[in-house]
């Protein structure tokens, strides 16, 4: 007799057209928090991977267009992520703090 696995919710967050420096500082970030950190360089494959992985917190450029807001903000709307936009010039200090904020609320949120 085969037996159903139960699915381990693992704590997910999707970096999405971020540069180098604060994708680098993100993925460290949330690694220490106890994140999986799925990185995706453009949108178009961050909206086909949104519903497949499903992720708990999705971080995004504020820099993007708003169409490309728009679209991934209905994805992380209808899986119940987090989202969080970061500006290019953000500080370290402001992004750790945006960051611990973002983890713990979308770890809250139910799902």
């Amino acid at each position: 007799m085969s037996q159903t696995l139960p699915r381990m919710d693992v704590a997910t967050a999707m970096l999405v057209a971020l540069e180098d420096k604060i994708a680098g500082a993100c993925v460290t970030l949330l690694d220490d928090a106890g994140f999986r950190v799925i990185r995706v360089k453009h949108v178009a494959p961050a909206l086909e991977r949104i519903p497949v992985v499903m992720p708990h917190l999705v971080i995004v450029p504020t820099s993007l267009h708003k169409d490309e807001e728009e679209g991934l903000v209905d994805r992380c709307v209808a899986i119940g992520a987090e989202v969080l936009r970061i500006a290019p010039d953000v500080d370290m200090g402001s992004l750790s703090s945006m960051i611990g904020t973002a983890a713990h609320g979308a770890l809250e949120k139910p799902r």
